[in-house]
């Protein structure tokens, strides 16, 4: 197989700093979309390369026209060339190899320009394309519905009409089983703030405790877990596996397994970790104490309507961990294919 320079089939050129107003059209940095903006200088179909800072080479795909800032690169196809296969072949080259700068690491056009790969065909881009576009298709569906599931449990939470309140700390205990460096598995599930999506909660990632050096906290499936190191991040969630945690994150357990679903939905809400937020001990790196939390009011709607809004909640949870346990069957489908189809 000849080799092509990605120069010969990928025309790059930089994204620009301050989009334009509006909420038509998404805005991507280094680190995949970060807002929206009111125009666009991407065009449909494009792949965005992490230009420089800690996400360099990071790699994304846009179907539709977006507004790629100046912390990112875009890479458009030249004619003949298939779209999403360019995006799986950035992805194939693992671009951050090739970054410069140790303190600001960079990709430059030149970069990309020189790098060479095999030439395939068109069809053999299309077939690649179809099939690695189908599984990450579903996965994005997969996404959606543990989205959908988290602004549906927040709405109904919010509209609930809760006369009543009530301490955190009278629905949940925090949990307090430390576990030594020595005393973890290298195959226990692990869970760090980084494994913690921003206001989601859903907690669908996690590692193995392979590289695990210090002590952590034991939670199982059904815990909540709270990022207690600068909780403006908002990240609570629910945890579908058991495992372990680092010690910058709050394990809490319901007290009774049917008020689950509100104490999740509170935890998780905007008040909650607004005053998690407010009271955190540090300036640079705050930290949010469980006795703060554990006194803070929350709407509570009576015993039969908490457990009316769990028994909303459960089959919710229960699908998106469906969806979370097959997206990672996926996910590794796709990596395992992945230098197969673009060798």
């Amino acid at each position: 197989m000849a080799d092509v320079t990605l120069g010969e089939i990928v025309t790059f050129s930089n994204g620009r700093s301050r989009p334009a107003e509006g909420s038509a059209y998404r805005t991507y940095g280094a680190n995949g979309v970060i807002g929206t903006a009111g125009d666009f200088n991407a065009g449909p179909h494009s792949t965005i390369v992490g230009r420089v800072g800690s996400y360099c080479g990071a790699v994304h795909y846009s179907a539709e026209p977006s507004w790629v800032t100046d912390n990112a690169i875009i890479a458009a196809p030249k004619e003949g060339v298939n779209p999403r296969y360019v995006y799986y072949l950035l992805t194939r080259l693992d671009l951050n190899r090739y970054r410069i700068g140790s303190g600001q690491p960079l990709l430059t056009h030149g970069i990309l320009n020189r790098l060479t790969t095999g030439r395939l065909t068109r069809a053999r881009q299309d077939a690649a394309a179809s099939v690695l576009g189908a599984l990450d298709d579903k996965i994005a569906v997969n996404d959606r519905i543990a989205a959908c599931g988290d602004e549906l449990i927040r709405a109904r939470y919010a509209s609930s009409g809760a006369r009543g309140a009530i301490r955190i700390g009278a629905l949940g205990d925090l949990v307090r089983a430390g576990v030594p460096a020595g005393r973890i598995g290298h195959g226990e599930n692990y869970i760090a703030l980084e494994h913690m999506p921003k206001r989601h909660m859903w907690l669908s990632t996690w590692s193995d405790a392979s590289g695990v050096t210090s002590a952590k906290r034991r939670f199982a499936s059904g815990d909540i877990l709270f990022g207690k190191l600068r909780p403006y991040f908002h990240k609570v969630g629910l945890a579908f596996v058991d495992g372990v945690a680092s010690t910058d994150i709050l394990v809490v357990r319901p007290k009774d397994p049917a008020h689950r679903g509100w104490l999740l939905a509170a935890l998780a809400s905007d008040e909650v970790v607004a005053h998690a937020s407010a009271i955190g001990d540090g300036t640079r790196m705050p930290r949010a104490k469980w006795p703060d939390i554990a006194a803070f009011q929350i709407p509570w709607p009576g015993t039969t309507r908490a457990r009316a809004f769990n028994d909303f909640v459960t089959p919710l949870a229960a699908r998106v961990q469906a969806a979370t346990s097959e997206t990672r069957a996926l996910t590794a489908l796709r990596d395992t294919l992945l230098p197969h189809l673009i060798p």
